[in-house]
């Protein structure tokens, strides 16, 4: 589905961004990028996601229908000025927009009942959900995820999770999910690049080779983090958000 060679961005005299970053999503797949602060991670979706052009290296797709990428921030980036009907179908065409499928996802994110609202008059857990919905009303062959739950209180991210998960397993969406958070990287990911360094590059891959839906606290998942937590040169005391 996605193929990255060799990609390198570099900003500050080669002393942040990313290098040498190669990879490959299968159709389908949830991959993670993990790793401490200012190795690159958010830079290295920007650059997937098109937002800059501005690097060196190969990326390539399988995307047939050249339906492209959907992109979710750490906010929400809602237009204020319009309800969440008409921000669910802001990147639609024209011609679509008048359409009635932004119901189906209206539906899919739980919003069914609150498609006048203005983002004014949302939650958190509810602007995330309309900003959810906007992303793949277009189809995009690879959702992008960048901290997308990072800002929510943590029962509402475990319920925003739950909602990726269930949406993974309606329409097999591949994503790519950027996150500081090594629980939420286990539950969600099949698999989990780890960057590390100033410029960044890829450290280590971790499998997780447990089907999903996953069930939080499994013993199998904590063995996972410790081993991560060892990876980043954590220690074990300081298991949970990285800083």
């Amino acid at each position: 589905m996605l193929n990255v060679k060799r990609l390198k961005r570099m900003f500050n005299n080669n002393q942040a961004g990313f290098h040498n970053i190669n990879f490959s999503v299968d159709k389908g797949e949830i991959i993670g990028i993990l790793g401490t602060s200012g190795c690159g991670k958010s830079t290295l979706l920007r650059v997937l996601s098109g937002l800059d052009p501005y690097y060196e290296g190969n990326i390539s797709s399988s995307d047939e229908a050249n339906n492209g990428v959907g992109m979710m921030f750490q906010e929400p980036r809602l237009l204020p000025w319009l309800s969440v009907r008409k921000n669910i179908s802001f990147g639609l065409k024209k011609e679509e927009r008048t359409s009635t499928k932004y119901q189906t996802y209206l539906d899919l994110v739980g919003l069914t009942g609150f498609e006048n609202h203005y983002p004014k008059d949302l939650s958190g857990g509810m602007a995330q959900r309309t900003a959810i919905a906007r992303a793949l009303i277009t189809e995009p062959e690879v959702l992008l995820l960048d901290e997308p739950f990072s800002a929510l209180d943590a029962f509402t991210k475990m319920q925003l999770q739950d909602l990726l998960l269930s949406i993974w397993q309606k329409k097999k969406t591949t994503m790519l999910l950027v996150t500081h958070d090594i629980d939420e990287a286990l539950y969600l990911c099949d698999r989990i690049l780890i960057l590390k360094g100033q410029p960044g590059e890829v450290f280590a891959e971790v499998q997780v080779e447990r089907s999903k839906p996953r069930t939080r606290g499994d013993a199998y998942l904590s063995q996972q983090k410790a081993h991560i937590l060892n990876l980043l040169n954590v220690e074990q005391k300081a298991a949970g958000e990285l800083k």
